[in-house]
């Protein structure tokens, strides 16, 4: 399903961490933030990115662990998935941002 943004929580080491994705279509970026600060930003920009361009990846890191959100840019909106070192990690609440 495509969502103007997409939010996680992560448990990793005892600690939580909050994981958003927000779509600022106005900006044509897109931001992604962990506990309130971005961690990175990619290209939200309406067919900014086409059929034959790599789709976007934001790379972070929590508590020593490599994380990555790939983008799945759509028709008339955008897919999120997060996964923490190359586990996929579904939202824990369903939260449209």
């Amino acid at each position: 399903m495509f969502r103007m943004g997409k939010s996680w929580v992560v448990r990793l080491h005892g600690r939580k961490y909050t994981v958003q994705v927000k779509r600022k279509p106005w900006l044509a970026i897109g931001v992604v933030e962990v506990d309130g600060k971005r961690v990175g930003m990619f290209p939200a920009k309406a067919l900014s990115v086409g059929l034959f361009v790599p789709h976007p990846e934001v790379y972070f890191d929590l508590s020593g662990v490599s994380c990555v959100v790939k983008v799945q840019p759509g028709m008339f909106g955008y897919g999120y998935d997060l996964y923490v070192g190359d586990k996929l990690v579904e939202p824990e609440e369903p939260g449209v941002v």
